[in-house]
Parts: structure tokens; C-alpha cells; sequence
């Protein structure tokens, strides 16, 4: 039976959100197929959950927000020896709240539809313009665009990691200009997507909610305080939880 790999970064605050996803992706999962959890953060998450979920540990630090969202390549390429068979990304702040199973994101490369593909991103209006940069996607392009998520990717491991070496050297040797695509790692995602398309999971068949971050404040400054929702989460090992106003419900 195929394991099924699913790799979180979960630095700073982002570390509550990455914890809420693992127990109700656990609780609402209705699949067969094993599961493990990457979960790269400064602090282990394995207190926090049940002891049945299956986690790899991985401690990881990251001193702002940029620094930790282009790590993700990074991070899924030292992966590569590890025993799934499929590898999924998800951001930390990302949240389920119904019955699901694999099969909606199971595939050899697959992303996700931008909700905004058919509104503000309609007509490639997303894709970096920068002609310097390995994240160019000319505006003439004869290929149809599509919008995806930065939020999510993923496939059989294989594939995976060779779309995450590519795109970890496509920021390398922008670095050397120096340059920053707008949208960071998402940039670079969607230019490999367009020139080399996937399965892409349309915006309405996505089982998930992206970016919920429950309220609990500017989740990507580094410094944001998330020691009161730590001590909460430590007596809620075998509890499902949300957040809801910045309140743990």
C-alpha cells in the first residue's frame, strides 16, 4: 500500500496552525493509505498530537517569513531517502473541515487552481515579468495560463523532488542578480507549471481551506507571542481543536 507523505513548515507562529492540520487531517481522513507527517519547526510537535500520528521531526529555524516560505524546496529536497512513496505540500495555516480522502490530490505531479485564476490572476496577470529572472513567464506566451497555489503541490516523490531541485536552482541563480519574485517561491511554481503542467486540482474540487489562520495575529512576524496557545495545545494531546478569533474552539 502506498504511504503517503505530507510535509508541513511550521516555524514561529506558524507552529499552532501546522498542529491543528495533522489532527484534523487525521480527523477527517477516510482514506487507506498511510500516512506521515514531514514537519519542519523549531519546536516538536510530537507532544502535541496523538501518539498513534505518524511524525518525522525535523527542527528548523527561520528568522522571517520570506526565509521560511523558500525553504520549502529546500526542505522537501532533503526528503529524498525517506519511505513514502508520494510527497504532498501544505502550508501550515492551511485547514480541513470535512470528510475526505486521497483521491482528489493523488497524481504523478499535481497543483491546485488559485481561487483567484478566473478573477485578479485571470489572464496570467500573476506570473512574474521580470526577463532577468528564472521566474520570467513572457506576457505573449503561447501557452494558456493557469494560476496555482504556493500553497500546495505534490506527487509521487520522484517527480516531486526534481521539481523542487529545479526550482531551488532557479532561486539560486537569482539570488546572484539579485531578485525576489513578487509572490517569492509561488512565483517560481507557477512558471515551472506553466511550461510543464500537471494535474491541477480546479479551485472549486479543493477539499481544503488555504490561509485560515484563525485570527491569532501577524503570523508572519517572527517574534508574534504563541506560548498561551502552546500551553493550551499540551492538555489537548487527543483533541481535535479549531481557531477561531484567536480563540483555540
Amino acid at each position: 500500500m502506498p504511504n503517503i507523505g505530507i510535509v508541513i513548515l511550521a516555524t514561529n507562529a506558524y507552529f499552532v496552525l501546522g498542529v491543528r492540520f495533522i489532527k484534523k487531517f487525521m480527523h477527517y481522513y477516510e482514506g487507506n493509505k498511510d500516512i506521515t507527517f514531514y514537519f519542519f519547526s523549531d519546536t516538536d510537535p510530537r507532544s502535541f498530537v496523538k501518539d498513534d500520528i505518524d511524525i518525522e521531526f525535523f527542527e528548523t529555524h527561520h528568522s522571517n517569513w520570506v526565509e521560511g516560505t523558500n525553504d520549502k524546496f529546500n526542505s522537501i529536497i532533503n526528503l529524498k531517502n525517506c519511505k513514502s512513496d508520494y510527497l504532498y505540500y501544505f502550508d501550515a495555516d492551511t485547514n480541513v473541515s470535512r470528510y475526505f480522502t486521497e483521491e482528489w490530490f493523488l497524481g504523478d505531479l499535481v497543483g491546485g487552481e488559485h481561487y483567484g485564476n478566473k478573477g485578479w490572476l485571470k489572464d496570467g496577470a500573476g506570473f512574474d515579468r521580470n526577463p532577468q529572472s528564472k521566474a520570467y513567464v513572457p506576457i505573449n506566451s503561447p501557452l494558456p495560463y493557469t494560476y496555482h497555489y504556493g500553497a500546495f503541490f505534490g506527487g509521487l516523490k520522484n517527480r516531486v523532488i526534481d521539481f523542487c531541485k529545479t526550482l531551488q536552482n532557479w532561486q539560486i541563480e537569482d539570488k546572484k542578480i539579485p531578485y525576489e519574485p513578487g509572490c517569492n517561491d509561488e512565483s517560481y511554481i507557477n512558471t515551472y507549471f506553466h511550461f510543464n503542467p500537471p494535474y491541477t486540482v480546479p479551485c472549486e474540487q479543493f477539499m481544503f481551506d488555504i490561509s485560515d489562520k484563525g485570527g491569532i495575529g501577524e503570523t508572519r512576524n517572527p517574534k508574534l507571542e504563541i506560548e498561551m496557545y502552546k500551553s493550551q495545545l499540551i492538555n489537548m494531546k487527543e483533541d481535535t481543536f479549531d481557531i477561531r478569533g484567536g480563540v483555540i474552539c
